[in-house]
């Protein structure tokens, strides 16, 4: 009963919320800048009909997940070294930190310059976002292990690999599966933001090629697209990511 409300009440603030749009498009807002529902959902209809939506997406989707694996095993790989040695952590800590802290969009002028545009930038774009969040997770895991945990072990008379692969990983895998739910989705943006500003493909390249030529309808199309294939992917790396995140947060993680 509670989620048939709960969903009722979202339906409602839904069509409230179209219904003022159509009112207020091309009455109190020129409809140039926020085109009427009864224009965009059509288009985007024909999109997805057509197959426009399906390629763009299909586009921008597979650059951020090539660039995540790319990002998130490099930010795995270093997080883990980093993570294990004190000396290694402690002297290169604050570079990547004071790098991290750098808005990784004003790269993308230089990543142009490296790679050019087109599918190449969306993916360095997105490895670069993906390294930091999943090299942090993974760092700070690899430390949290609790010190009498690693004695234990190390009293059995495990080696370094055995601490390694039987201690710290498994601790750290709950911080990295932490770090893929904040990664997915910036990853996405990384790729998107490159389309829109040097892209030839993919959502970005649809909304700033509709902005560009002032159809305010492709654009509130292209931007429900991006909303629609946003959520999707965080309700599914939501269900992906909760019971790990239900352990970690129980304090049951190492």
């Amino acid at each position: 009963m509670h989620r048939a409300k709960i969903a009722l009440a979202q339906i409602a603030i839904i069509a409230f919320l179209i219904a003022t749009w159509e009112l207020v498009s091309g009455r109190l807002i020129n409809d140039i800048m926020i085109s009427a529902p009864s224009k965009v959902f059509p288009l985007f209809w024909e999109w997805l009909l057509d197959g426009t939506v399906f390629d763009a997406a299909l586009q921008t989707f597979s650059n951020a997940a090539l660039g995540l694996v790319l990002g998130g095993t490099a930010g795995i790989a270093v997080g883990v070294i980093l993570g294990q040695s004190r000396l290694l952590g402690d002297t290169f800590e604050p570079f990547i930190t004071a790098l991290y802290t750098m808005p990784k969009f004003a790269l993308i002028p230089l990543f142009i310059m490296w790679v050019g545009i087109g599918s190449a930038l969306g993916i360095l774009t997105a490895s670069v976002v993906a390294f930091f969040l999943i090299f942090f997770n993974t760092f700070f895991g690899i430390r949290e292990v609790k010190q009498s945990l690693i004695s234990s072990v190390r009293i059995m008379g495990g080696s370094t690999l055995d601490v390694l692969w039987r201690v710290r990983l498994p601790s750290a895998l709950v911080w990295v599966f932490a770090g893929l739910k904040l990664a997915v989705p910036q990853a996405i943006v990384g790729v998107v933001v490159a389309e829109m500003l040097a892209g030839d493909q993919g959502l970005g390249h649809l909304v700033a090629r509709n902005a560009s030529s002032f159809n305010s309808a492709g654009t509130y199309a292209a931007l429900i697209a991006l909303l629609l294939a946003g959520f999707l992917i965080d309700r599914v790396m939501t269900a992906l990511t909760k019971k790990p995140l239900e352990w970690k947060n129980s304090g049951s993680a190492m």
